[in-house]
């Protein structure tokens, strides 16, 4: 783009020039035939006020001032849109001009009839001043605006990426990026207001503080993540599944399942957690206890599906662990 600004600037230049040289040109043969009138009238025998008249009507050349117009134009051509080489090649044309004006007409021919001339040399030079500063001035704010912008839409783009990892970090788990336990719970209102029915499965690791304190957290982690990559994958994209504990997952069932469906399904998840895992040299297998809870059965709201399917887990740790238990409300 800016090198086709540059090559735009050089084409106006050129023209410029060109057209400025040939109105000079044109300038001095339009007062050459004046000077010319004016001495073949004194040869000619006429009166002094005679060839003062003939060289004065010479001089008067309507298209002077037409030529004078044309630089002028051509001035604030390239002042406008040739930006800075503009006004410094308007100045030296310009300047050039009003030398030759000055020192061949005024000076060593002692002409004042170039006084006009002169004069509107020097305006020409006074406006292309004024023009470059007040455009260089425009150009300078208008480009702090840009500038200003471009900033701006920066710093909104960073506070959009922060959003984002804010949102992220308020609904997902760090560790396994699965939804956490505000967003399962979300999911869950949504779920029960858009159905009317749902079931909840809790899962919680049975002994797994032994595995953190036996081989370190970071076994611990890296379990947790490899069994949260194979929950995902059992239930896929029509099962909504979340880490919404330490140890502990939670999914929500479709409408419509009977509590056989449910047991088959929990078996299935089960084997996840049966299947060992090597890891360091050494072979890693996990129980799990489960708790469902269904609603509008077991509970009224999401937060009581969430407590029932709760109480059911800790009645299957009660039971001896590695199991599912359906909620009963105790009498």
């Amino acid at each position: 783009m800016e090198k086709k600004k540059d090559n735009k600037s050089i084409i106006i230049i050129i023209v410029c020039i060109f057209i400025y040289l040939g109105c000079s040109f044109l300038q001095t043969r339009i007062s050459s035939p004046g000077a010319a009138a004016q001495q073949a009238a004194q040869q000619a025998g006429q009166s002094a006020q005679a060839a003062q008249r003939a060289g004065a009507a010479a001089g008067n050349n309507p298209m002077a001032g037409v030529i004078v117009q044309i630089q002028v134009v051509v001035t604030v051509v390239l002042t406008l849109f040739a930006k800075k080489k503009g006004f410094i090649t308007a100045m030296i044309l310009n300047g050039i001009n009003a030398s030759y004006l000055l020192i061949v007409h005024m000076i060593i021919n002692g002409s004042k009839k170039s006084m006009p001339g002169f004069i509107a040399v020097l305006i020409s030079m006074g406006i292309s001043t004024i023009i470059y500063i007040y455009t260089s001035r425009n150009d300078k704010i208008t480009d702090e605006l840009k500038e200003s912008y471009q900033e701006a839409i920066a710093k909104n783009r960073i506070i959009e990426e922060q959003d984002e990892t804010l949102k992220y970090m308020a609904y997902y788990d760090k560790l396994t990026g699965m939804p956490n336990r505000e967003n399962f719970m979300e999911r869950l209102e949504k779920q029960i207001k858009q159905s009317g029915d749902c079931v909840m499965i809790y899962i919680d690791l049975d002994d797994f503080r032994r595995i953190n304190d036996n081989f370190g957290h970071a076994i611990g982690d890296e379990l947790l993540k490899q069994y949260a990559d194979k929950i995902k994958t059992y239930c896929g994209g029509n099962t909504f599944a979340a880490k919404i504990g330490g140890d502990e997952f939670g999914i929500i069932l479709g409408n419509g399942m009977t509590n056989e469906a449910i047991f088959k399904y929990a078996t299935g998840i089960s084997g996840i957690f049966s299947e060992p895992i090597s890891m360091g040299g050494n072979v890693y297998t996990v129980a799990a206890s489960y708790g469902v809870a269904s609603f509008p059965e077991n509970a009224m709201t999401a937060d009581d599906l969430f407590r029932c399917a709760e109480t059911a887990m800790f009645n299957a740790k009660e039971s001896g662990k590695n199991q599912l238990c359906f909620y009963t409300r105790q009498g």
